[in-house]
């Protein structure tokens, strides 16, 4: 197994409501417009962009914030933050979908065919391909 290399990524910003109803998922594309989470930056052809998904919740208080990207061989990992509110916290009674927006040099994901998001524990959360394109 090759080193871990850590990857700059920079902050798109994080939203409650990115419409996603599933469980958790990342998503990896060059194009801004796949990640459905298109309103968050604006679209830099330079970049690779990283889009973790905390997936569908029934109430606030859950959130996730990328944390570290990382490149071991063809896998990019994502490594992020996730937030559950308490058993006992007062949340708002409202459906949620919190997601989180980075990107990486493009030149970092050259190359590279898998993404797998990890939580704060290590346990893997979701796992993606990641669209060949020229760097």
């Amino acid at each position: 197994m090759t080193d871990a290399q850590n990857i700059p990524f920079t902050d798109h910003g994080s939203t409650q409501q990115s419409g996603y109803e599933g469980g958790p998922r990342v998503v990896a594309a060059s194009d801004l417009g796949l990640t459905g989470l298109g309103r968050l930056a604006t679209p830099d052809a330079t970049r690779f962009y990283l889009a973790a998904f905390a997936g569908s919740q029934r109430t606030g208080g859950y959130d996730i914030r990328v944390a570290r990207v990382d490149r071991s061989g063809d896998t990019l990992t994502v490594r992020a933050m996730f937030t559950v509110p308490s058993l006992d916290a007062l949340t708002i009674q409202v459906l949620t979908s919190p997601a989180h927006l980075v990107s990486i040099d493009r030149r970092a994901a050259a190359s590279a065919r898998e993404v797998v998001l990890l939580d704060q524990s290590a346990a893997e959360r979701a796992r993606g391909p990641v669209p060949q394109s020229q760097p």
